[in-house]
């Protein structure tokens, strides 16, 4: 195997500042909560930290999709490059993700010949309460 998963995270969305550095925005830990059904993420990000033997271009597929019920959420591909050897990091955006129901997801990472990549996670039905949130201190009176 030439690439291998070192651990994945679900999120909005990923910034690249100039100097390098990453902007991780919005991690879900490990699941997420929608207020309704259907919902619509504008932007949806799985952050892949991949170890690469060989440096080269790789393409991918990629697969959303809902496990109780098969149905494919959205699908993606594309391609990311290994500079040299050791860690490198795939994240893959998806844009207007719509969820009709709650349960669990999983996203298939296909790169190239290498075995699948998984990363799963639930979506849960979540009336936000209009109180604040618990452990957070409230402001005014």
């Amino acid at each position: 195997m030439a690439i291998t998963s070192k651990f994945s995270l679900l999120c909005d969305e990923v910034r690249v500042e100039i100097n390098g550095k990453l902007w991780i925005i919005g991690v879900y830990t490990p699941d997420m909560a929608v207020p309704q059904l259907p919902f619509v993420v504008p932007i949806l990000t799985f952050v892949f930290w991949l170890d690469g033997k060989i440096p080269g271009n790789y393409q991918f597929n990629a697969k959303l999709m809902h496990l109780e019920s098969g149905a494919v959420i959205t699908q993606a591909m594309g391609a990311f490059g290994l500079a040299k050897p050791g860690t490198g990091l795939a994240p893959i955006r998806l844009v207007g993700v719509q969820f009709s129901q709650a349960g669990a997801y999983t996203l298939s990472l296909k790169i190239q010949d290498e075995p699948e990549i998984l990363h799963q996670f639930s979506v849960l039905l979540f009336a936000p309460v209009m109180q604040g949130i618990p452990g957070m201190p409230q402001i005014g009176g």
